[in-house]
């Protein structure tokens, strides 16, 4: 960006600024390059003419950009806990735990020697414990577990039950939030 500026006989000088292109604005030849990479990916489900969609559905798990700051940091602290324990946590089947496995938690942590704040741990717990998938694995029923992964207990049928009526709450909440979303960018 060049600019020149005379007023009243006097000049000035010549402000010269230079960027780099940012995002969709760059240069033809990277936009051009990219798009050749993604036409050698296209699988054939999607060159099928029958197929209008072209792009598939996310497998369920949240892309990172579109969780917020809480969100992403209590998934770190549930994929940490994921490691250190991995016959109790799992994302994909997570079993029933057996209460009071906060108390069990701590010691093992202060045994370990491992940083991991009470606060942190509770709230992992709770952002574990409020997922979709572990409240259908209390409606399941059955046996809850230790920190071995060792049957610890029963899961009563008032849990089941208060169970499904936190899912069909937390369905309820999901659809209000996303068509309240629609609404937003859509009027």
């Amino acid at each position: 960006m060049k600019q020149s500026v005379k007023t009243m006989g006097q000049s000035m000088t010549t402000l010269t600024i230079n960027r780099k292109p940012k995002g969709i604005y760059g240069t033809p030849q990277k936009t051009t390059q990219a798009a050749q990479e993604q036409d050698k990916t296209t699988s054939a489900h999607k060159v099928m003419p029958g197929n209008q969609k072209a792009q598939q559905k996310p497998t369920g798990a949240t892309p990172w950009r579109h969780m917020t700051k809480r969100q992403r940091k209590n998934r770190r602290r549930v994929n940490r806990l994921t490691e250190l324990w991995p016959e109790l946590f799992s994302r994909e089947a997570p079993k029933p735990l057996k209460v009071g496995i906060f108390d069990d938690l701590m010691q093992d942590l202060a045994v370990r020697g491992l940083a991991f704040g009470p606060g942190a741990l509770r709230a992992t717990l709770a952002s574990y414990a409020q997922s979709p998938r572990y409240y259908r694995a209390l409606m399941a029923g059955g046996a809850r577990y230790d920190l071995k992964g060792q049957p610890c207990g029963e899961v009563t049928p008032q849990e089941q039950q208060d169970a499904e009526t936190r899912l069909v709450a937390l369905n309820e909440k999901r659809k209000r939030q996303r068509r309240a979303a629609k609404e937003k960018t859509g009027a």
